[in-house]
């Protein structure tokens, strides 16, 4: 009997560049390679291959459940990256779509999928493509993130905890900002209220923070009661209550596109006085700027990320001076492990909050962040400004 990997094995080599990277079970039960084992349910994962080539087809199999991996999730990604680059060979792809089920119309998409409509970057799609994150559930967030609810890269010493290495981040960001008694503080994208919470408890200063997640506001401000902290849902842009002595904005400035990086940095200067300091904790992306395909379409829709330069050039036009810049791209490593470590020991409650389907995307984006900072794809900055 002709099993599946008999029959096109050799096609899945070639579509590698000669040997895949990993161990492909059929939906036969026929097994073809070696390495991490990834199972192929159907034929239908195939087609998303196939009409999706690359990152975005291998997400949506994942994600709908048609092909899954076994064992180690970032291994099997660290095989599959270190391999040669997908082959779109004429001849293995032919023998590919002979196999009965895989020659079809395109599969639909996941329903986890992101589908925004309008232009880029108007106030309205903006909420929309961070309601789509943010607005999942805070009760999955508390699953993974420390207590201080910090959704950012933690500075790590050795020997820290995730808790001590978030509030080591949140005391290095005051330091840098100079903040003292007094002072009154804007958090631009302000989170579940991390370092608003920290810097009125801990450094005795009034803090504004806004975000555009409905229910980031209401934990916040919730955790926020008894002290000097406002938290507003409202656009950055938006905001006229200026000058404040400091201004924070914690990887927040990827969600505001390319085009809208110039103006986001406008308004850093504008509400900011005369002498005062900021600080821009920012991803950055060297190779293919953007956010990625499974990035922008299950994570963080319309994300931007740049090389630093750029980012530093952008601030600097608006007229804010550059005193320190400092990579924690080593930093994110642990950070995610973290993530991934306390997500992993909860998955059948966050199943029963997000979903399965949701649920495997958060897999795929903690295994493949990780690798992503692992690797130096991505890097992560503190930028410390000053108007002059």
């Amino acid at each position: 009997m002709t099993t599946i990997a008999t029959r096109i094995g050799h096609s899945i080599d070639a579509l590698f560049g000669g040997r895949s990277p990993v161990a492909i079970q059929f939906w036969d039960g026929s097994r073809h390679g070696d390495g991490p084992l990834v199972e192929l349910r159907g034929p239908i994962a195939l087609r998303h291959l196939l009409w999706s080539p690359g990152e975005l087809g291998l997400a949506r199999a994942y994600v709908t459940g048609s092909l899954d991996f076994h064992g180690d999730l970032t291994d099997a990604l660290r095989q599959v990256r270190a391999s040669a680059a997908f082959h779109p060979d004429p001849r293995a792809v032919f023998a590919l779509i002979r196999v009965p089920g895989v020659l079809g119309p395109r599969p639909a998409a996941p329903a986890a999928e992101a589908r925004l409509s309008g232009r880029l970057h108007t106030r309205r799609r903006d909420r929309a493509a961070i309601a789509h994150h943010y607005d999942l559930s805070n009760a999955f967030y508390q699953l993974i993130l420390d207590e201080s609810m910090a959704y950012s890269c933690a500075f790590f010493e050795s020997g820290d905890s995730l808790e001590r290495a978030q509030r080591r981040k949140l005391d290095r960001i005051c330091d840098r900002l100079g903040l003292r008694p007094g002072m009154r503080l804007l958090d631009v994208g302000c989170g579940w209220g991390s370092l608003a919470v920290h810097a009125a408890s801990e450094r005795g200063v009034a803090v504004v923070g806004v975000t555009l997640s409905r229910r980031q506001r209401s934990f916040a401000g919730e955790r926020a009661a008894g002290l000097p902290v406002e938290i507003r849902l409202r656009d950055y842009r938006d905001i006229d209550d200026g000058p404040y002595d400091a201004v924070a904005s914690i990887e927040m400035g990827e969600h505001v596109g390319q085009s809208g990086y110039p103006g986001y940095a406008a308004s850093l200067h504008r509400l900011l006085r005369p002498g005062g300091r900021a600080l821009v904790q920012q991803m950055s992306r060297d190779r293919r700027p953007g956010g990625g395909p499974f990035i922008e379409r299950y994570i963080a829709p319309d994300m931007h990320m740049r090389p630093l330069e750029q980012t530093v050039g952008m601030l600097e036009a608006a007229g804010l001076v550059v005193e320190h810049t400092e990579s924690l791209g080593h930093h994110y490593v642990r950070t995610v492990r973290a993530w991934q470590e306390r997500f992993d020991a909860r998955l059948d409650e966050a199943r029963a909050l997000i979903g399965a389907e949701r649920t495997r995307v958060w897999l795929l984006y903690l295994a493949g962040g990780l690798l992503t900072f692992e690797q130096g794809r991505m890097d992560v900055h503190q930028i410390a400004l000053r108007r002059p």
